[in-house]
């Protein structure tokens, strides 16, 4: 399959300020794609129209594509279930910002129902296509399922997504593109529909840090005022690896799958010859946290709250097994229980997290595999509850460690592993690092590359 071939955000930006093209010819151009692609790749829930405002403007002539989970102006929002849910028609603040820049929403893109799942999985909805298994439908991670395949589609060129556990930085992985997780509290979540509250954070993807970059500009409180700025002054000059200490969390390597571990360390070989300084990490809390993860984190007791709720039972009724069975065994007690209960484990939490600043203040930032599996294929994982129930918490076991740590982290496409399905290198650094995460993930990239360009756009 021959997909679209792709301009750089920054190629986009210098064009449209040259004139020497329109904005809204590339808009055109991303619909086109749309019109070509989405039939066999199924990435959106409901396609916008072409338009263009602001002609001259930071993100003039991108596109993005906006996980279904986000309100937009002018589309419902069903968040994965077969319902659209009213009250989530109006753009919020991420949404906005993108757009009174220039951006384009191309669309609304597909998600697990209410974002409780790592796969991508949702029988209410087509399932999206994972681009780079043209023969057997591979899932594409989950939950902002759509977002990755709609950058491959050459549908946009920037995918709002959300993360609670993986669900950026999974389907970046499995469809090798660029994913990033921000610090919990750090990006507004106005107008997002929540899964849960304590640790859900919005996510950016892109085909490359280079181009989530510019995104970020726009997106981040810190940069939005003049993202102009902010891209004039790290860009020009990459971070230098030389001397940079890199921590590797020898205990995510473990259990790999498809020689996944291999081609990190390969990667890792690669940061070690421009000078960076690997450093073994002895990662604090891991086995607690993926307990927790494992009892159903924030989200088992949070969710139910939000789903529960009186006017929320026709939601609540057709609910898929796979998000019911995280906590169907919650009893009213238990509900009644619950705010005690997310209090101790925020405790916990937060133990978590001074224990890792602890360790990370030894290191520039740490790495290890974003998943320690490529993608399965759809039918292996709705053959049986067991098969998706293990593949999903395989898939889930390193990303979780962020959210429920209380970091920010990335994932960059690291090759294909033995079945040449794409697999992610994550960095993470401790809460509010964001800008110097996206840095230092912009200049990682500069070393091992931008590498899934290199075999043939996922053909």
């Amino acid at each position: 399959m021959h997909l679209a071939p792709f301009l750089s955000i920054y190629d986009i930006h210098e064009k449209v300020l040259a004139d020497a093209t329109y904005a809204i010819d590339l808009i055109h151009q991303a619909h086109a794609h749309i019109e070509q692609h989405e039939p066999q790749l199924q990435a959106f829930r409901a396609i916008g129209t072409p338009s263009s405002t602001n002609q001259k403007g930071f993100l003039s002539g991108v596109s993005v594509s906006v996980k279904d989970l986000y309100a937009v102006t002018g589309f419902d929002t069903f968040a994965g279930s077969p319902l659209a849910l009213n009250e989530f028609d109006t753009s919020g603040t991420l949404v906005e910002r993108l757009t009174k820049v220039g951006a384009h929403v191309c669309g609304k893109t597909h998600t697990v129902e209410f974002a409780f799942g790592g796969l991508g999985t949702n029988p209410h909805w087509p399932v999206p296509v994972n681009p780079f298994d043209t023969q057997q439908h591979r899932v594409p991670g989950g939950s902002s399922s759509g977002a990755p395949v709609s950058l491959w589609m050459g549908a946009c060129q920037l995918a709002l997504g959300s993360d609670t556990s993986g669900s950026v930085r999974v389907p970046a992985a499995f469809c090798g593109t660029f994913g990033l997780k921000t610090s919990v509290g750090r990006w507004e979540k106005d107008g997002i529909v929540p899964l849960s509250p304590s640790i859900d954070t919005a996510g950016l993807l892109a085909l490359t840090a280079a181009d989530a970059l510019w995104g970020f500009a726009a997106l981040d409180p810190a940069t939005s005022n003049n993202p102009q700025a902010f891209i004039a002054q790290n860009t020009a000059t990459p971070k230098s690896l030389k001397g940079a200490r890199i921590g590797v969390i020898t205990a995510l390597f473990e259990g790999c799958e498809g020689g996944i571990d291999t081609r990190i360390l390969a990667a890792l070989a690669q940061l070690e010859a421009q000078g960076a300084i690997l450093v073994d990490l002895d990662w604090p809390y891991l086995e607690q946290s993926y307990e927790l993860f494992s009892q159903g984190g924030f989200s088992a007791l949070e969710f139910p709250a939000f789903i529960r709720s009186k006017e929320r039972k026709p939601w609540f009724d057709q609910l898929a097994p796979s998000t019911k069975m995280r906590f169907a065994h919650l009893t009213d007690a238990d509900m009644n229980d619950a705010p005690a209960r997310i209090a101790e484990k925020s405790a916990l939490i937060n133990t978590f997290n001074q224990a890792a600043e602890e360790v990370l203040k030894s290191v520039d930032f740490a790495v290890c595999p974003t998943c320690p599996i490529s993608a399965p294929t759809l039918a292996y994982v709705e053959n049986s509850m067991e098969h998706y129930k293990e593949r999903n918490f395989k898939a889930l076991r390193n990303t979780q460690v962020a959210n429920l740590q209380h970091l920010c982290a990335t994932t960059l496409p690291c090759g294909l592993d033995d079945y040449n399905m794409p697999l992610g290198l994550q960095i993470m650094m401790g809460h509010n690092q964001d800008q110097e995460l996206m840095l230092w993930s912009v200049a990682v990239e500069t070393i091992i590359g931008d590498a899934l360009h290199h075999y043939g756009k996922a053909s």
